[in-house]
């Protein structure tokens, strides 16, 4: 596979899977712009796709504001060129409480929304001009097996991914006149530090849970997602690729 000439851009690309992305992306040879809200974490990035003989560039990006997603989309065209491929992979997780119904902090819950959700209709709205002119591209949304197994007291984060499955399959069909795939990526429980604070007694349950019997990791993403995005996939579009060890089987 090969992605020479190509221009990316991955959200919450500064650590964790989305810092795996931005490295797969420039292995096979795109240009990478890297949209993250901490300035440390995503200038770090850039130092080593550079440092892997490859070119990136950061644009702090808070992926809920519409303003913020068209200047990372300018950024990225005055920068590179273009857009081609775009990962939003931007989500908030770590560090959310479980919280039941009644109790359930209600700025929290939009916050969620606007990050994991909005985000993403924002982020595709800015790239959409540049893709148009270039005469098509692709998008990878990051949805979560949440979408499907509805932990308890994860209400807002299981709807939000749920949300993403439902942006990826309509904007699909939207977008497929412009030449443009739009597909998903559900992974399961990842070894990064968003599990940080998971006790492990439950990160052993889900993996007794699953077919494969060991938790997932960044590779395991950045694969499926370079798959998704290489014209090896020119068929594909709509559609959601979990990558769990097989917990939820679809189909």
């Amino acid at each position: 596979m090969s992605l020479e000439g190509k221009v990316a851009v991955v959200t919450g690309g500064g650590r964790g899977i989305g810092r795996g992305y931005v490295l797969g992306l420039v292995g096979q040879g795109a240009k990478v712009v890297i949209a993250d809200i901490i300035d440390e974490d995503g200038k770090n990035v850039v130092s080593e796709a550079e440092a892997a003989g490859g070119e990136a560039l950061f644009v702090n990006t808070d992926v809920s504001k519409s303003s913020e997603t068209q200047a990372m989309a300018a950024a990225a065209t005055e920068r590179f060129g273009g857009i081609d491929i775009l990962v939003n992979n931007a989500g908030l997780f770590a560090g959310l409480p479980a919280e039941k119904l009644e109790v359930m902090d209600e700025d929290l819950f939009d916050r969620v929304m606007a990050i994991n959700v909005k985000g993403v209709w924002l982020c595709i709205r800015a790239a959409l001009p540049s893709m148009r002119q270039r005469g098509g591209g692709a998008v990878v949304n990051q949805a979560s097996t949440a979408a499907w197994l509805c932990n308890p007291t994860r209400l807002s984060y299981n709807v939000s991914k749920a949300a993403v499955v439902a942006t990826t399959k309509t904007l699909a069909k939207e977008l497929a006149p412009d030449g443009i795939r739009v597909n998903s990526l559900a992974p399961g429980p990842t070894d990064t530090e968003a599990l940080k604070d998971v006790p492990s007694e439950i990160l052993d349950r889900v993996v007794a849970s699953q077919c494969i019997k060991r938790l997932a990791t960044p590779d395991d993403m950045v694969n499926a997602m370079l798959f998704l995005v290489n014209p090896q996939s020119a068929m594909i579009t709509g559609q959601c690729i979990v990558v769990d060890g097989g917990t939820v089987m679809l189909g």
